[in-house]
């Protein structure tokens, strides 16, 4: 009777400091629940077309370029992605900014956002999308446009304009007698 209780009481310590201590990358591809900061998540296996959800939306970038996301490819904070909670991994979800009423088609490939009442983590390029760079956050509704089949890989990849770069003048000049005169690098 000691040896059980005592093995009852490790096994709940363990799952329970398992979840609590789980913060930052999820590595969740697979839909089966995991927990962040004392929260366990269900990830849906199924999403009909046309389901909607409200609330705010936030945007990551620089910080996780290049890194992997939950469903194991590289973040590519120009593309037009996003991370979700539940939703089901590829699903394509049309997320409109209703403080301005633009629109934008993200695919969803990574797990989040974990805080507070936010419900969906937008790419970069979305978020330039939607014009919340600025305020970080803005209020959103999401309806799925299409859940893909999470057992393949998607095809799918949307891609924002990147910024082209900006070139400096040349700051090279030779005084000449008719003036200053610009010297090329090249």
């Amino acid at each position: 009777m000691k040896y059980s209780r005592a093995i009852i009481l490790v096994t709940l310590s363990i799952g329970l400091l398992s979840c609590t201590a789980h913060v930052g990358l999820v590595k969740q591809d697979t839909g089966k629940p995991y927990c962040v900061k004392g929260k366990t998540y269900v990830p849906l296996k199924k999403v009909a077309v046309g389901h909607v959800q409200k609330g705010i939306a936030s945007w990551y970038g620089p910080g996780f370029h290049g890194k992997k996301t939950s469903s194991g490819e590289k973040y590519d904070m120009y593309s037009l992605t996003a991370a979700h909670n539940v939703l089901p991994m590829n699903t394509l979800v049309k997320v409109t900014n209703l403080a301005n009423n633009k629109a934008v088609v993200v695919r969803i490939n990574d797990r989040g956002p974990f805080i507070d009442d936010r419900i969906i983590d937008l790419s970069y390029g979305a978020a330039r999308e939607l014009g919340m760079l600025r305020p970080g956050t803005a209020p959103v509704h999401l309806a799925v446009l299409d859940a893909r089949d999470t057992a393949k890989p998607t095809q799918y990849v949307a891609q924002a304009p990147k910024p082209s770069p900006v070139r400096a003048p040349n700051p090279f000049y030779a005084q000449s007698s008719m003036g200053l005169l610009a010297l090329s690098r090249n």
